[in-house]
């Protein structure tokens, strides 16, 4: 827990939610949104592959996150369906790999990442810290985008996904290091290593596609493979 409350807090470097809340365009965000499409059009998909491989505590919390991913019930307030809207709002297309052949393998690669420790149960530990750390830094930036599209005023049917998670992730970050962690690492001690390495792979892929996406932007180009139309 102490090592993933470390990977959690922010660094000394370049924030892309950083740059987007103070000087994000919207053609940023369209770019960004382009990006975030190929995960977050079925989030929480390839982390629910993780409920049958787990036991007890960490089963339930795991099924306590996911419930709120899948807008508790509510089709409207998936939280899939809320980025769809956020993309409508956009003026981007909504439906899952419509950009497939604009994002770059640095942008692929933190998908892959999650749905190769989903898809087999030998990796459910590091499935287990990458999703504690993918709540625990979740609140900070998705504040510094609901920021950048209230900047940019835009209205409610697009800020309702980033608005929703600052929410649902402040608690789900207890929920995963009280409920899922810590009783995982007890029933499994041998896990927690792994543990470990799931979410440091996490920090490892967004800052790579964080560096990408702000580098080809200072060089005045697009982190897409080729412009958006």
């Amino acid at each position: 827990v102490a090592t993933l409350r470390d990977l959690a807090r922010p660094g000394d470097g370049r924030s892309l939610s950083g740059h987007m809340a103070e000087l994000g365009t919207v053609e940023q965000l369209r770019e960004l949104a382009v990006h975030r499409s190929a995960y977050q059009l079925k989030e929480a998909d390839p982390h629910t592959w993780g409920i049958p491989r787990l036991t007890g505590r960490a089963k339930a919390a795991l099924v306590d996150i996911q419930w709120g991913e899948y807008g508790e019930g509510d089709a409207a307030a998936l939280h899939a369906q809320l980025f769809a809207d956020t993309m409508d709002e956009l003026s981007l297309d909504q439906r899952y790999g419509a950009y497939l052949d604009l994002i770059p393998g640095v942008t692929l690669s933190t998908c892959n990442l999650i749905s190769l420790f989903g898809l087999h149960r030998g990796w459910r530990g590091a499935l287990v810290g990458h999703l504690a750390l993918f709540e625990m830094c979740s609140v900070r930036p998705m504040g510094s985008y609901l920021t950048c599209l209230r900047r940019l005023g835009f209205g409610s049917r697009a800020t309702r996904f980033y608005e929703e998670h600052i929410v649902a992730d402040e608690r789900h970050e207890r929920v995963a290091i009280e409920d899922m962690v810590i009783p995982l690492v007890q029933a499994e001690p041998f896990l927690g290593g792994e543990v470990v390495h799931g979410a440091r792979c996490l920090t490892a892929v967004e800052g790579l596609f964080a560096s990408h996406v702000l580098d080809a932007w200072d060089a005045g180009t697009t982190s897409l493979l080729r412009p958006l139309s």
